[in-house]
């Protein structure tokens, strides 16, 4: 038995997993209102990034942008004052939004082509 070296292993990766990460920004961000209490009325602003792998899955993500920009702001505007503000609760909100987004592309190409999601912003009043 061998030790292999960290290039050894590189190399024996699958084909997929040698293709660059991409980072497709939606655009325009964000802007939904959430679920208060009383008169107030409460809204947030984010915006995403969506990670994939590849032109090809980054040409997926382009064509189907308004698909996620609605299941974002579905997503978001079940979200309750709490949540929304809660520091502690972002990266919870973060993962969901991930499943939520990949969930919708998988339905429309059938396969996860989502790696990952990330809030660059995050504004809520």
């Amino acid at each position: 038995m061998t030790a292999k070296s960290a290039e050894e292993t590189a190399t024996e990766e699958p084909e997929e997993n040698k293709l660059p990460l991409m980072y497709y920004q939606i655009a325009p961000n964000i802007l939904t209102f959430y679920q208060s209490t009383g008169r107030k009325i409460g809204y947030i602003v984010v915006q995403v990034q969506i990670v994939v792998r590849g032109q090809d899955d980054f040409d997926l993500i382009d064509l189907h942008l308004p698909l996620m920009q609605d299941a974002l702001i579905d997503f978001f505007n079940r979200q309750d004052k709490k949540t929304i503000e809660d520091l502690t609760q972002r990266e919870s909100l973060r993962q969901q939004a991930t499943q939520r987004i990949a969930e919708v592309i998988q339905d429309e190409v059938g396969r996860n082509i989502v790696e990952n999601v990330l809030f660059t912003q995050y504004v809520f009043q």
